[in-house]
């Protein structure tokens, strides 16, 4: 209310919407022991690019792979999960061509209400520098229905705060290959501040190139095998520890952890 009275001129440069609160969980059906999930307080005037900066550090990423956000329609959602739940082998197969013929790529049938990408897809894959090593991939996430907008050029409350995207899923992907999604969960609104901040964790990040999930349970494995075989020889790893009970954060200061500066703030 006090940013519409008649001071609004003196004040306007100086008023801000609230921080977003946000719980940010990674692959929460496949990775359960324990879940990896942070939680940060982000500005709501940052952009999507600087989002992913913060997603990179939280995560422990390397940021050598490509990204994008989307926003998806629950009811395509729905339709998609009814649609693997009936299609025989044959079928699948069939819908795999149609996707072809239709939308260049496989993988690109499912039409997102928005999509938020790097500006460049085909490179840098991320603001450490250097050209995204799964940037062929892009195409795949194409969609000709999908509307795609410059990370750089989206703030965080024009999808959040916008009434068309209300009660929509948001998702964070990076790396096409091993396709990590993490799932966006608004929780809350916080002080304004000119940084991203870390208030919660949980769970070890997750190796880099591994081969998804699957691969990523075999690391595990190799680190706990006091006996390790032939393939954990191989990876180097046998006999290390517990690698997956590592608790984020467990005697440190977690508000630490990641502070990325929002535009014009200190890193």
């Amino acid at each position: 209310k006090q940013c519409q009275t008649k001071d609004w001129d003196i004040h306007k440069k100086s008023c801000k919407r609230p921080n977003y609160l946000l719980k940010i969980t990674l692959r929460p059906d496949d990775i359960t022991n324990p879940q990896v999930y942070r939680a940060l307080s982000r500005p709501s005037d940052s952009t999507f690019e600087t989002f992913h900066e913060a997603l990179q550090i939280a995560f422990t990423w390397a940021s050598t792979h490509t990204f994008d956000f989307k926003v998806r329609d629950p009811a395509e959602i729905d339709r998609s999960t009814a649609e693997e739940e009936n299609d025989s082998r044959v079928d699948s197969i069939l819908n795999f061509i149609q996707g072809l013929k239709e939308n260049g790529m496989p993988g690109a049938t499912e039409r997102y209400v928005l999509r938020i990408i790097e500006d460049d897809p085909h490179g840098p894959g991320g603001f450490a520098s250097g050209k995204g090593v799964d940037f062929m991939h892009n195409s795949s996430r194409k969609h000709p229905q999908t509307p795609e907008k410059k990370a750089s050029k989206v703030k965080l409350w024009e999808v959040l705060d916008k009434p068309q995207y209300k009660n929509m899923p948001l998702e964070y992907e990076y790396d096409f290959g091993d396709c990590w999604n993490h799932e966006i969960e608004l929780v809350g609104r916080a002080d304004v501040t000119g940084f991203f901040k870390c208030t919660d964790g949980q769970g070890h990040g997750v190796a880099e190139d591994v081969g998804s999930t699957r691969g990523w349970e075999k690391l595990k494995a190799a680190y706990r095998a006091a006996k390790p075989d032939k393939e954990q020889r191989i990876m180097g790893i046998g006999g290390v520890g517990k690698w997956e009970g590592e608790e984020l954060g467990e005697g440190r200061d977690q508000s630490q952890i990641v502070r990325v500066g929002g535009e014009g703030s200190e890193l």
